[in-house]
């Protein structure tokens, strides 16, 4: 199993305030329609390279994953708090926290932000 789907199901068992359904991924538009007034994730895997130390033997891997959050329309969550549950949970399962780029409106009118995660395996 890939670290994208690990990371979407341990989300969805963690019990966070205000999170409707993690996917693997894309959000299936149905969802959007389904949970319209919780926050759903999207997860992705970015980047996957091998961790060099100076020499040409790879005995480690780098993975980069981003996270999606979806606010829903008329957003009554607090934006804040529920980040910083996601990037709790996370840096509990030893990923570490990349920059990323603030809020953004997509195309549907939710709010929306990029969340990036790397981690060694």
């Amino acid at each position: 199993m890939t670290a994208v789907y690990e990371v979407s199901q341990d989300l969805n068992k963690a019990g966070i305030e205000g999170l409707g359904q993690a996917y693997p991924f894309r959000i299936p538009p149905s969802s959007l329609v389904k949970y319209q007034d919780k926050t759903l994730i999207a997860i992705s895997e970015v980047l996957e390279n091998p961790t060099e130390h100076g020499s040409n033997i790879y005995n480690e891997m780098s993975v980069q994953i981003q996270v999606k959050i979806c606010y829903p329309i008329g957003n009554h969550i607090n934006t804040d708090v529920f980040e910083q549950s996601i990037a709790s949970f996370f840096m509990q399962k030893n990923w570490l926290r990349q920059a990323n780029s603030g809020h953004y409106i997509d195309e549907s009118g939710h709010a929306e932000i990029d969340l990036f995660f790397k981690r060694r395996f």
